[in-house]
């Protein structure tokens, strides 16, 4: 037993896990597949609107740096409302 808690600590040291996790939950609806994410929002009320001319992958990383996470540093962002005026 000994032997393999040594190796599972070896592999840590390795690959320490990530500190932070963030899930997108995308809504989609049929039809609407490929539509682009406009707002994202998070369990606790906050909430992030695209800027002008911003991508939605600017998007998500901005969100994904500001939420607040729980103690064991996950964060679940779900798409709020998938209409908007691209730049």
């Amino acid at each position: 037993m000994q032997n393999l808690e040594k190796r599972i600590a070896a592999l840590e040291v390795a690959n320490p896990p990530a500190d932070d996790m963030t899930i997108i939950l995308r809504l989609v609806s049929p039809g609407q597949l490929d539509a682009e994410i406009y707002r994202l929002r998070a369990n606790n009320g906050e909430l992030w609107t695209r800027h002008p001319c911003e991508t939605e992958q600017d998007l998500i990383d901005r969100a994904s740096l500001e939420v607040k996470r729980n103690p064991w540093g996950f964060a679940r962002l779900i798409t709020d409302d998938c209409r908007g005026a691209p730049c």
